[in-house]
């Protein structure tokens, strides 16, 4: 058993909530890492990976301990260790769910070779709308202390390395999307827009179980896993347990229910406004 649907999106697109009402149907499997990013690997150097602490879980002692434990991110490198995420799996669709997929050049032609009759489901998002959700999510996790026009300039400059371009690489879809076009027929490409998810969820859930041909009225819309866009209340703090992998290191370790505690107390509702002259900027440079 391997994956045989995936759901490409663009980051802050909507894929977790989506992914959550799509696995909650019995014919649609997930593995318990969401994004394990086997396809887009070579993008993400093993040194860059341990430094920035963005492995939710060692992928190798994930699958030694026979691990089932629900985390967000890893880079999975190994064919054996990417096919233990769905061994077992009984639903006829086993869906991967990694949002480096749609901007990783040679991720389409990977994901057919290995799974030429699977099914890709696109979900993009207005381009500036994200590339602002995405950098208030880099200030949330405290993988960012920069203001938004430093981080553009970095990385329209080429500063900011291939992995942690999160701005302008990441809302740019026509080469993106067209990659996906080329390589999938266009019955096993299904194309949503998060604008359209979020102005009527059943009609896009409809148009899913009429591309996966599953009964539409088995999915569980109550079924809420938003990844949120909170600030930080502490940005120093918050920054030093990113950097230092401490966050990482407690986001393992802590049950679900002590997490969305703390997370009440360490957040709280992001009110940033950009300015007019930083959001010109952005649009400039994804124009």
């Amino acid at each position: 058993m391997t994956a045989n649907l995936f759901l490409v999106a663009a980051p802050r697109s909507g894929s977790t909530q989506l992914s959550a009402w799509m696995s909650s149907h019995p014919d649609v499997d997930l593995p318990p890492i969401k994004e394990p990013n086997y396809f887009s690997q070579h993008e993400f150097p093993a040194d860059y990976v341990a430094k920035h602490h963005l492995n939710d879980v060692d992928p190798a002692r994930y699958v030694a301990q026979r691990s089932s434990k629900v985390m967000q991110f890893a880079i999975f490198r190994e064919p054996q260790h990417y096919d233990y995420l769905f061994k077992g799996m009984t639903a006829h669709w086993r869906m991967d769910a990694s949002t480096t997929y749609l901007h990783c050049p040679e991720a389409a032609r990977k994901i057919h070779d290995h799974s030429p009759d699977a099914k890709v489901i696109l979900l993009t998002r207005n381009p500036i709308a994200r590339a602002l959700s995405h950098y208030r999510l880099a200030t949330r996790t405290g993988r960012t202390t920069r203001s938004l026009r430093e981080e553009i300039e970095a990385e329209a400059s080429g500063e900011t390395p291939l992995p942690g371009r999160f701005l302008l690489r990441q809302s740019r879809y026509d080469d993106a999307v067209a990659r996906y076009r080329d390589v999938f027929d266009q019955e096993n490409l299904l194309e949503i827009a998060f604008e359209d998810l979020v102005a009527d969820v059943d009609a896009t859930l409809a148009r899913v179980a009429v591309f996966l041909d599953i009964d539409p009225g088995k999915f569980d819309t109550t079924v809420d896993s938003q990844n949120a866009g909170d600030a930080p209340r502490f940005k120093a703090l918050n920054a030093f347990l990113m950097t230092s992998g401490i966050k990482t290191h407690l986001r393992q370790l802590l049950p679900i229910s002590l997490k969305r505690k703390l997370k009440a107390v360490y957040f709280k509702p992001n009110t940033e406004h950009f300015s007019d002259a930083d959001k010109a900027l952005l649009r400039q440079y994804l124009e």
